[in-house]
C-alpha cells in the first residue's frame, strides 16, 4: 500500500487477514522508489488519487517480478479516464470504486474483476439492507435544483450547510474495525439510474478550474499542474504552510478545505513533509 493513505483503508486490509506493507511516494503522487526494491507481497494498490491517473507500469513490472494482483484503488476517480480513454479502474486485474464518494449515495462501493480468472474467488452479492434514511433522498432531490444555479455557487450552498461540523479527531480503531456493516443500501439503485455522468464530470471540472484559478492568484501551490482533459477530479489538492490562511481563501468564494489523509498511526510519526501538507478541496455535494 501507498503510506500516503486514508488509515481507515486498513480495516479492510484486516478484515481480510492481510498485513499492510507500505511503500512512499513523492510530491507528485508517484511511487519515489522504483517498484523492484518493494518487498514481497500478495497484492500491490495503485491509488488515483484525486481522480487523477496513476502511472500503473511500476505496478505491472512489479506483478510481473512477484506474481501480485495489482489492484486500482479507484476510489477518487469514478468517472475518470486515462490519456488513452480507459476509464480508470478497468486496467488491472481488480479494482475498487467508492460511489460514494462521487455521487449522493447513503453507501456504496463497487468491486471490479477485469480479469475473468479472478471470479471464482468472488463471494456471492451480500443481500441489500433496509432504507438508510432520508438524508440521501433529499440530496439527491435537491441536486438538479442545484444544478441549475451553477457548479461552484451550488457547491458554496450545501458547504456552508455542512460549516458547523469540525474535522473528525483521528481514530486509531478505524484502522482495525470496519465502519459499518456490509450490507449495501436498498436505496442505492434510484439515484444510479438517475446519475448523469456528463453533468456531473462538466461540474467537478468547472469548479476544478475555479478553484485552479483562485490558487494561483493567491500564490498557492496545487500538486497536479493541469487539469489533463479526461480527468474528472475528486477535488483541488493543494500544498498548504498555513491550513487556516489557505482555508480563509476559499471559504470566502464558499468552499471548504479539508486537510487529507488522517495517515495510518504506523505512518504518521515519521512520514515525509509532503505528506503533513496536503489539503482538499472536496467536491462532493
Amino acid at each position: 500500500l501507498p503510506s500516503f493513505i486514508c488509515r481507515d483503508l486498513l480495516a479492510s486490509v484486516a478484515a481480510a487477514g492481510a498485513q499492510p506493507v507500505f511503500y512512499e511516494v513523492g510530491p507528485d503522487l508517484s511511487p519515489s522508489q522504483d517498484s523492484s526494491r518493494w518487498p514481497q507481497a500478495n497484492a500491490a494498490l495503485a491509488v488515483h488519487y484525486f481522480g487523477f491517473p496513476q502511472d500503473l507500469a511500476p505496478f505491472d513490472a512489479y506483478a510481473r517480478r512477484t506474481g501480485a494482483v495489482v489492484i486500482e484503488d479507484a476510489a477518487h476517480a469514478l468517472f475518470s479516464r486515462d490519456a488513452a480513454g480507459r476509464l480508470l479502474g478497468t486496467s488491472a486485474k481488480l479494482a475498487i470504486l467508492s460511489l460514494r464518494k462521487s455521487l449522493p449515495l447513503p453507501n456504496g462501493a463497487a468491486l471490479l474483476v477485469n480479469d475473468v480468472s479472478m471470479l471464482p474467488k468472488l463471494a456471492a452479492q451480500i443481500p441489500f439492507a433496509d432504507p438508510c434514511g432520508v438524508r440521501p433522498a433529499l440530496k439527491a432531490a435537491a441536486r438538479p435544483l442545484l444544478s441549475s444555479i451553477g457548479a461552484r455557487a451550488a457547491h458554496s450552498s450545501l458547504s456552508l450547510l455542512r460549516s458547523w461540523r469540525g474535522p473528525a479527531a483521528p481514530d486509531t480503531a478505524s484502522e482495525r474495525l470496519l465502519p459499518a456493516p456490509d450490507e449495501p443500501c436498498v436505496e442505492l439503485a434510484c439515484p444510479l439510474a438517475c446519475a448523469d455522468p456528463g453533468l456531473e464530470a462538466k461540474r467537478r471540472r468547472a469548479l476544478w478550474n475555479w478553484c485552479d484559478k483562485l490558487a494561483r492568484n493567491s500564490g498557492l501551490e496545487p500538486i497536479f499542474k493541469s487539469l489533463p482533459a479526461q480527468t474528472v477530479p475528486y477535488g483541488y489538492a493543494l500544498r498548504v504552510s498555513d491550513f487556516q490562511k489557505t482555508a480563509a481563501v476559499f471559504s470566502a468564494s464558499g468552499l471548504r478545505l479539508l486537510p487529507w489523509p488522517d495517515l495510518p498511526s504506523a505512518v504518521a510519526a515519521g512520514c515525509p513533509n509532503h505528506y503533513r501538507h496536503t489539503a482538499l478541496v472536496h467536491f462532493l455535494w
